[in-house]
C-alpha cells in the first residue's frame, strides 16, 4: 500500500511540475506581449492548481502517508482546477475577440452559444475545442473556423478593461450565475451579413450587432 501511495504521489508531483511549466510559459507570453494587466487574472486562475500542488509537496516533505483514495481525490481536484482555468481562458478570449464592443447582454449571449455547443452532439465537448474548431470548406478549398478570429493565429489582448469584463462574463456564465439571454442558441452572425444557413434556423434574439439562432 505504501508503494502504491508513493507511485501515485510521484505521478502527481510530475503532473504538477508540467502544469507549472505550462502556466509559466503562458505568463511569459502575456508579459512579452505587453499585457501585464492580465497577469493578475491568469495568476488567479492558477491559484487552485498551485494550492493543490503545495499540499501534495509539503505532505511529501513531511513524510505523510496519503492513502490511495485520498490521492485520487487530490488528483481529481487538480485536474478540475486545471480544466476550469483552461475553460475560462478560452471562453474569455472568445467573448473578447467576438463581442468586446457589444452590449453586456451580447457578450453573455456569445458566452452562452459557446457553452451550448459543448452540450450539443454536433460540436466538440470542451470549450477550447469549440472555440478553435475548424472544418473544410469545399468552396474556399481550405479549413475555416466557426469563430473567424481563430483563423488569424495568436492575437494579443489590447484593452485591459475589455479583457477584465470578458473574464467576468466568462466566469459568471461558466458558473451559471447569470440568467440565460439566448437559451438553446447555437449560432449567431453579424447583422451586416446574411449567411445561407440562417434561412434554416430560428432566430431567438437580436442583441447589438448580432442575431442569435437555435
Amino acid at each position: 500500500m505504501r508503494d502504491v501511495g508513493r507511485i501515485m504521489l510521484t505521478s502527481l508531483l510530475c503532473e504538477a511540475r508540467i502544469r507549472t511549466v505550462v502556466w509559466r510559459r503562458r505568463f511569459a507570453y502575456y508579459w512579452r506581449a505587453g499585457e501585464k494587466d492580465n497577469l493578475a487574472f491568469l495568476a488567479m486562475l492558477g491559484l487552485p492548481i498551485l494550492g493543490v500542488t503545495g499540499i501534495i509537496y509539503f505532505a511529501y516533505l513531511d513524510g505523510t502517508r496519503i492513502e490511495p483514495a485520498r490521492m485520487q481525490a487530490v488528483q481529481r481536484q487538480a485536474t478540475h482546477a486545471h480544466r476550469r482555468a483552461s475553460d475560462l481562458q478560452c471562453l474569455a478570449e472568445n467573448i473578447y475577440f467576438e463581442a468586446r464592443g457589444e452590449p453586456l447582454e451580447g457578450q453573455y449571449a456569445v458566452a452562452e452559444v459557446t457553452l451550448n455547443r459543448t452540450w450539443s452532439r454536433n460540436f466538440p465537448h470542451t470549450i477550447c475545442e469549440v472555440v478553435h474548431e475548424t472544418r473544410w470548406d469545399p468552396n474556399r478549398q481550405r479549413l475555416v473556423a466557426d469563430f473567424s478570429w481563430t483563423e488569424l493565429g495568436t492575437r494579443s489582448l489590447q484593452d485591459g478593461a475589455a479583457w477584465k469584463q470578458a473574464m467576468a462574463v466568462a466566469s459568471a456564465a461558466y458558473d451559471d450565475l447569470h440568467t440565460p439571454v439566448v437559451p438553446g442558441a447555437l449560432f449567431y452572425h453579424a447583422t451586416s451579413v446574411r449567411p445561407g444557413w440562417s434561412r434554416n434556423r430560428r432566430a431567438v434574439a437580436k442583441i447589438g450587432n448580432h442575431i442569435f439562432y437555435r
